[in-house]
Parts: structure tokens; C-alpha cells; sequence
């Protein structure tokens, strides 16, 4: 199944990559926002707080390109520690 994820007007497919951080060194990756066909890209094996982390860290660079890694680590750090504390968990269907 496709899934597309809109962020600020834009459009990326979504996908769940098997053993992405052993073959990249990533947990997770995005096409520039301006790339045809984009795709936004998590390791499929993420789990609870990371996986959060990681969604929220890809789609912070979707949103502003321009932000550097440092603002985007702190930033998707602190939202989903934040969110996990108030209780926000994955559902799965």
C-alpha cells in the first residue's frame, strides 16, 4: 500500500525501508522538497519513542529545508518526548 504524506502543500510517499539504518546509517530519510516523486523514509524496525523521534525529525525537514541538523534533532527530540509524556502512542490497525 502507498501512502502520501502532505506537508505544507506538498506531497511525499511514505514508506517503511527494512533495515535502513544498517544499510544508510539513518533512521530515517526525505527528498528535498522540491524533488519530483518525492519519498519521506523510516527504518521499518522502529519502535515507540524512537520511531516518533524519527517521524517528526523527517517531517520538520519537509517542512523547513533550511533548518540545520542541530535545530532539527533538538527540536523533534523535545516534541516527541513531550507527546510521549502526555500519553501519544502508535495504534496499530
Amino acid at each position: 500500500m502507498v501512502r502520501k504524506i502532505r506537508i505544507l502543500d506538498k506531497i511525499w510517499i511514505f514508506r517503511r525501508v527494512k533495515n535502513l539504518s544498517k544499510r544508510k546509517g539513518v533512521f530515517g530519510l526525505i527528498d528535498h522538497p522540491t524533488a519530483k516523486n518525492k519519498t519521506l523514509s523510516i527504518d521499518a524496525d522502529l519502535r515507540d519513542m524512537h520511531e516518533l523521534e524519527i517521524l517528526i525529525h523527517e517531517f520538520l525537514h519537509g517542512a523547513d529545508w533550511t533548518k540545520d541538523e542541530e535545530w532539527i534533532v533538538a527540536a523533534s527530540t523535545d516534541l516527541a518526548k513531550f507527546l510521549w509524556r502526555l500519553g501519544y502512542r502508535k495504534c496499530e490497525h
